[in-house]
């Protein structure tokens, strides 16, 4: 069984970001005047969930899918399984004074799979699982909390950092600690950056 102590860089769906982010920019253009950014609390709502985390260059690698298994992100988008959402999550979105716009997730219980890939290219692997290209070979599962926050500064800026951390259990009775997190800034829809500098993944075998 693969024992993974290091941070390893990883990847999730910027585009599912940016889509996010776009819908919270509508907001901004909604702000019809000064007085209606004042702040009201939140408004309650909830959002798709579907991150991919994911090693590059190890042997085999490992991807972490939050939110579904693999045949859950291949249902929910078929076109576009990368870019799935097949959990939910609560929202909670916050008017600023400045004008800006906070989303923000604090769930718990989300359901995490990690599965061996004999390639590094998430969207690349998933189209061939859901195709049946290849067969998924989950190792572990298990539920993490899961922490959202995507701050829209303007209309062609926006702040965004996401993490999970929970357990995970594998097929063979293993235990795991699992960690991932991306934190970014999207500019005019693009992330900034490489995205190995931005994502991080850790798997931690739990001693007993």
């Amino acid at each position: 069984m693969m024992r993974l102590t290091r941070l390893t860089k990883g990847q999730t769906s910027y585009r599912k970001l940016t889509a996010v982010v776009l819908g919270a920019a509508m907001i901004l253009v909604g702000l019809s005047s000064p007085a209606s950014a004042e702040p009201q609390g939140f408004i309650e709502d909830e959002i798709g969930v579907g991150f991919f985390y994911g090693t590059f260059g190890e042997s085999p690698n490992i991807t972490l899918l939050v939110g579904g298994t693999a045949g859950d992100f291949c249902e929910n988008n078929p076109e576009d399984p990368f870019n799935a959402e097949p959990g939910m999550a609560p929202l909670r979105v916050f008017l600023r004074n400045s004008g800006a716009v906070d989303l923000k997730v604090n769930d718990k219980n989300q359901p995490i799979y990690l599965y061996s890939t004999d390639t590094d290219n998430g969207p690349q692997w998933i189209t061939d699982v859901c195709n049946g290209d290849i067969e998924p070979e989950l190792f572990a599962s298990g539920s993490a909390d899961l922490k959202v926050r995507i701050s829209v500064k303007s209309e062609s800026l926006v702040d965004v950092f996401n993490s999970v951390n929970g357990k995970a259990t594998g097929t063979d009775g293993t235990e795991y600690k699992v960690r991932a997190y991306a934190d970014l800034l999207v500019e005019n829809g693009e992330p900034v950056g490489n995205p190995a500098d931005f994502v991080g993944f850790k798997l931690t075998e739990i001693r007993r």
